[in-house]
C-alpha cells in the first residue's frame, strides 16, 4: 500500500499515533501551565516585599491586583464561543497567546499600580481564551479511552505552571531591586511562546471541520490521528460516519442559536445547572483561598519568615501536580461524579480541621500545632487537586453537544471568572474580620456544593462525546442517527463493539 499523503492536514503532524498521542499531552502541559503561571505569578510576587513596597499595597490594592486577571476574564467571556466556532480552535489559541504577550510586556514594564492592574486585565483576558479553546480541541480530537485521562491532565497542568512559577519566584527574592518582581513576570512569556511553537504539530478538529462542511479534510484528520495514516483505517472511517450523523442530528433538533438552545429543551437546562453551579463551585470550595492568600494563611498559622513562606509555596505546587495528575489518571477507574464527591467529602474535613487549628495554634509558638494546620492545608490541596483541578477542563467540556460546547465552556468560564472575581476583593477583607471563623464557614457551604453533586452530575466515563448526550436527550432524540449503539457496529466489521471503533489510541 503506497505510504498515505494528506492533501489538507500537515505534513508536521505525526501518522504515528503514539508520536500525536504525546504532542497533545505536550499541548495539554503547555496550555494548562500558561494558565497556571499566570494566575500564580500573583501568589509568589505577594511575598516579596520589594514588589509590595514598590507599589505600596494596602488591604484593598492587594484585592485589585488579584482581582485584575479575573476582570480580563470576564471581559473574554463573549468570545469564548465566537472564536473558537467562527475561526477553528487552533486559531483561537494563536490569538490567545498574541494577546497575553501584550499583557506580559506591559506587566513587567510597569511604574504604577494602574499600568500593573491594566496588564494583569489583558492577561487574563488571554489565559481566559485559551482555557476555552485548547481543552475544545483535545476533548474533539481524543477518543473516549484517552480523553478523560488526557483532558483531565489538562488542567492538572496548571500545578506545572504554578511550581515555576513557585521556583522562579524562590530564586529572585534575593534579587535587590525591582527585577525581583519584574523577571517572573517577563518569563511569563514562555508557555505562550511555547504554545504556538507546538500548533503546527496539532490538527485542527474534526467535529468543526465537519460543522464548516469540510469533509474530506476532517476525514483525513482521523486517519492520520485515529488511523495511523491507513486511508482505509475502520476506525477512522467509523468514528467519522458517528461525527457527521451526530452534527446532522443536532442541526436537525436544533434551530436556534447556541445561546438560545441552552435554555431550549429540559435537557439543555439540565446541562446548564450543571455548568453554572459547577462553575460557582470551580473558586469557592476554598481553593482561591491557598492559590492567591497563602501568606496570609500562612501568617495565621505563625509562619511569617519570607523563606520559609516561598519554600511552602513551592512544595505545595509539587504535592498539588502530582495528586492531580494521579487524579487525572484515576477519572476513568473511580468515575467523575464519585470522584468528585469523595473529594469534596475530604475538603469539607480539611477546612473544618484548618480553622480548629488555626484557633488554637496560630498565635502560639507550637511548632508541632504550626506543622499540623500546614498538613491539613496540604490535605486539603490534594483533595481538590485530585477530583476538582482535572475536572475543571474535562467535564465541561464533556456534557455538552458540539453547537453548544464552547458555549457551555464560555457560561463555565463566566460563572468561573466572576466568581474568582467577588473572591479577590472580599476574601482579603473576610480572613482578616473573621479569622479562623472564615475556614469553618467555607468548609459549611461546600456541603452545599457536595448535594448539589449528588442530585445533578451525570456519569460521562468511558463514553464517546458523540453518545454522552444520549444521556441527557435520551435515544429517542437520535433515532434515526447511528450514534445509537449498534448502527455504527452494523456498518463496519461484523462482531467488533462499538466500544473497540471508539476506543482508537491507547495511552
Amino acid at each position: 500500500m503506497a505510504e498515505f499523503q494528506p492533501q489538507y492536514v500537515s505534513h508536521l503532524v505525526s501518522k504515528n499515533t503514539k508520536v500525536f498521542t504525546v504532542v497533545v499531552i505536550a499541548v495539554a502541559v503547555i496550555n494548562s501551565a500558561t494558565l497556571g503561571y499566570d494566575s500564580s505569578v500573583m501568589n509568589g510576587l505577594q511575598i516579596l516585599p520589594s514588589y509590595t513596597e514598590y507599589f505600596h499595597l494596602n488591604t484593598a490594592t492587594n484585592g485589585l491586583n488579584n482581582a485584575a486577571s479575573w476582570m480580563g476574564a470576564i471581559l473574554a467571556t463573549p468570545f469564548l464561543q465566537i472564536l473558537p466556532d467562527t475561526f477553528g480552535r487552533k486559531r483561537a489559541i494563536l490569538f490567545s497567546a498574541l494577546i497575553c504577550f501584550v499583557g506580559i510586556a506591559l506587566q513587567s514594564a510597569a511604574q504604577n499600580i494602574g499600568m500593573f492592574i491594566v496588564s494583569r486585565i489583558i492577561v487574563g483576558l488571554g489565559s481566559q481564551l485559551s482555557s476555552a479553546a485548547a481543552p475544545a480541541l483535545l476533548g474533539e480530537l481524543l477518543p473516549a479511552v484517552t480523553r478523560g485521562r488526557i483532558l483531565g491532565f489538562f488542567f492538572s497542568c496548571f500545578y506545572v505552571g504554578s511550581l515555576v512559577s513557585a521556583i522562579i519566584n524562590y530564586g529572585s527574592q534575593n534579587i535587590q531591586s525591582t527585577w525581583s518582581w519584574r523577571l517572573p513576570s517577563i518569563l511569563q512569556v514562555m508557555p505562550s511562546l511555547l504554545a504556538l511553537c507546538l500548533l503546527p504539530f496539532i490538527p485542527e478538529s474534526p467535529r468543526w471541520l465537519v460543522s464548516k462542511g469540510q469533509y474530506e479534510h476532517a476525514k483525513e484528520v482521523l486517519i492520520i490521528t485515529q488511523g495511523g495514516g491507513n486511508p482505509e483505517s475502520e476506525i477512522a472511517l467509523a468514528t467519522f460516519a458517528e461525527i457527521e450523523s451526530a452534527l446532522a442530528a443536532e442541526k436537525a433538533t436544533s434551530r436556534h442559536n447556541p445561546w438560545r438552545e441552552i435554555v431550549s429543551t429540559p435537557a439543555n437546562m439540565k446541562r446548564l445547572v450543571i455548568l453554572c453551579t459547577f462553575g460557582v463551585m470551580i473558586n469557592s470550595f476554598g481553593n482561591f483561598v491557598v492559590s492567591f492568600y497563602l501568606d496570609k494563611i500562612l501568617t495565621q498559622a505563625g509562619i511569617t519568615d519570607v523563606k520559609t513562606k516561598t519554600q511552602i509555596n513551592v512544595i505545595l505546587s509539587c504535592w498539588s501536580f502530582v495528586v492531580a495528575c494521579i487524579g487525572s489518571y484515576m477519572l476513568d477507574f473511580i468515575g467523575r461524579r464519585k470522584q468528585a464527591l469523595g473529594s469534596v467529602a475530604g475538603m469539607i474535613v480539611s477546612l473544618y480541621c484548618v480553622g480548629g487549628m488555626i484557633k488554637t495554634f496560630g498565635e502560639s509558638t507550637n511548632k508541632s500545632g504550626i506543622y499540623g494546620t500546614i498538613a491539613f492545608i496540604f490535605l486539603f490541596q490534594g483533595f481538590y487537586a485530585f477530583s476538582i483541578t482535572p475536572l475543571t477542563s474535562l467535564y465541561p467540556t464533556e456534557i455538552s453537544q458540539y453547537k453548544l460546547r464552547t458555549t457551555g465552556i464560555a457560561i463555565f468560564r463566566l460563572l468561573d471568572s466572576g466568581f474568582g472575581l467577588m473572591a479577590s476583593f472580599s476574601l482579603s477583607y473576610a480572613m482578616a474580620d473573621l479569622g479562623w471563623k472564615f475556614y469553618l464557614i467555607n468548609a459549611s457551604y461546600n456541603i452545599v456544593f457536595l448535594v448539589i453533586i449528588y442530585f445533578t452530575w451525570v456519569e460521562t466515563k468511558g463514553i464517546p462525546l458523540e453518545e454522552i448526550a444520549l444521556k441527557f436527550e435520551g435515544t429517542a432524540a437520535f433515532a434515526d442517527s447511528s450514534v445509537i449503539t449498534g448502527k455504527v457496529m452494523d456498518e463496519t466489521t461484523p462482531g467488533e463493539t462499538k466500544q473497540a471503533k471508539s476506543d482508537a489510541v491507547p495511552i
